[in-house]
């Protein structure tokens, strides 16, 4: 079945809401077994409007939904009479998915749909078998959304919200300035994120608790990290033209191989979080108090808020190109940092990576439960000039760290990796610093020392 949100009363216009003509569109269509809604060239103001099973939204040429800036538009999923939401959803506990193919253990009620914090403008939940796809010029356009009830008191609904579903497929179309991020997964199986382009807001693609996931041909400048989430097991991200204000990839889980992607800074768009409380009530887009520098490549992410599915493992990087990024990688599980609390993944291997222009070091710090191992290959690293004097590693409570084939320019600091552990776990085979080959027995300049 093919329908057009126009058959049931929507108007292209951002004078009033056209929520209940697009929810209406969707439930003909899932009430009929599955089948596509269209969305014709035009700006539509919407709350939030929850697609089900079987249901493809297409956005055709230049459609752009646009999100309401009042948060209270944001909630129309819970007075849902078709699927209505279990009650116990909203709180603590365990979801077993509704079509009993997908267990989840979550354990924080911000997991569950329905809460002040876990709102978005398109909602998925508990469904299978969902598309959303654009046209040229067709998106979604959150406007900065400002809710003083929100997350850090000022963030408002995320752009496509997705909960305990399987087998989504998003493509083709802009997520910009979304209230929160873009797009928001949590407990779901099987994605695939296809020539999406995410502009400002705050993180760009996140996924938390997912099972084979593909994020390829990508290209996001995102106020917040750009893909972000732990706990997952199988993604692969390639083929993307990144940038961000905080982290490229806040990420963790098991099986996770980043390929070709190619990374810039500064951002063009601004950290949100470093404008002020007066900037952010305004939903003002940039100002200049704003932060834009891109602070990591992959920071290591891991926290309490969830059990993982399985133990963080084999985190590959490959074939990657970054320039003015601050830095490569950043594990520090320490106990300092709230997003840092876990295990280390138990081997990171970063192979055919060109580093250009970073400015600080990079930290591989474990929490002491996992010695593990890092690998770098045919790497090179050029520091900024104005960086500050320092390793190009510090290190600790760690395995094996191997680097072969590494080429280090413009090193300020005397030593290659500063280690708190056993600098015999570490070693350097044909490593050139400053077009000076260095070695483990040499023990020169570039020991591997405390």
């Amino acid at each position: 079945m093919k329908v057009s949100v126009l058959d049931f009363g929507a108007k292209a216009t951002l004078d009033t809401l056209q929520t209940e003509a697009f929810q209406k569109a969707i439930d003909t269509v899932f009430l009929a077994g599955g089948g596509e809604v269209t969305v014709p060239t035009g700006n539509y103001l919407l709350g939030d409007i929850r697609l089900r099973s079987n249901i493809t939204l297409h956005l055709e040429k230049d459609a752009v939904l646009y999100g309401s800036m009042n948060p209270k538009e944001y909630y129309h999923f819970r007075e849902d009479k078709i699927e209505p939401i279990p009650e116990d959803w909203l709180y603590y506990g365990p979801i077993l998915m509704a079509t009993k193919r997908l267990e989840c253990g979550s354990q924080a009620s911000l997991y569950s749909p329905g809460n002040n914090w876990n709102y978005g403008l398109i909602r998925i939940i508990a469904a299978e078998n969902v598309r959303i796809i654009g046209e040229e010029g067709s998106g979604i356009n959150g406007q900065n959304c400002y809710d003083a009830n929100g997350e850090e008191g000022y963030r408002g609904p995320h752009g496509i919200n997705a909960q305990y579903s399987r087998n989504l497929y998003f493509s083709g179309y802009t997520a910009k300035d979304t209230g929160n991020w873009a797009h928001c997964n949590f407990n779901c199986e099987s994605i695939i994120v296809d020539n999406v382009t995410v502009l400002g807001g705050h993180d760009g693609y996140h996924f938390r608790g997912c099972r084979n996931v593909e994020v390829r041909n990508c290209f996001a400048r995102t106020g917040d990290d750009t893909v972000a989430g732990f706990d997952n097991i199988n993604a692969y991200i390639h083929d993307c033209d990144f940038s961000s204000a905080c982290s490229i990839f806040r990420f963790g889980g098991t099986n996770i191989l980043i390929k070709n992607v190619k990374a810039k800074g500064p951002c063009e768009y601004p950290f949100r979080g470093s404008l002020t409380p007066e900037e952010k009530a305004a939903s003002v887009a940039d100002s200049p108090t704003s932060r834009k520098n891109c602070v990591s490549f992959l920071t290591y992410f891991i926290d309490r808020s969830r059990i993982v599915q399985t133990e963080p493992d084999n985190i590959i990087v490959k074939e990657c190109q970054l320039d003015n990024v601050d830095r490569l990688l950043r594990i520090n599980l320490s106990g300092m940092e709230t997003w840092q609390q876990g295990s280390p993944a138990g081997r990171y291997l970063f192979e055919n990576v060109t580093v250009k222009d970073c400015n600080l070091h990079m930290l591989a710090y474990g929490d002491g439960s996992v010695p593990f191992k890092l690998d770098f290959k045919n790497c090179s690293f050029k520091m900024k000039d104005g960086s500050a004097s320092t390793a190009l590693m510090h290190a600790g409570n760690h395995g094996e760290i191997n680097l072969e084939k590494v080429t280090v320019e413009n090193l300020k600091g005397t030593t290659l990796v500063r280690t708190w552990g056993d600098p015999d776990l570490v070693s350097a085979d044909e490593v050139t610093v400053d077009n000076e080959e260095i070695t483990v027995a040499e023990k020169a300049d570039y020991t591997f020392k405390g």
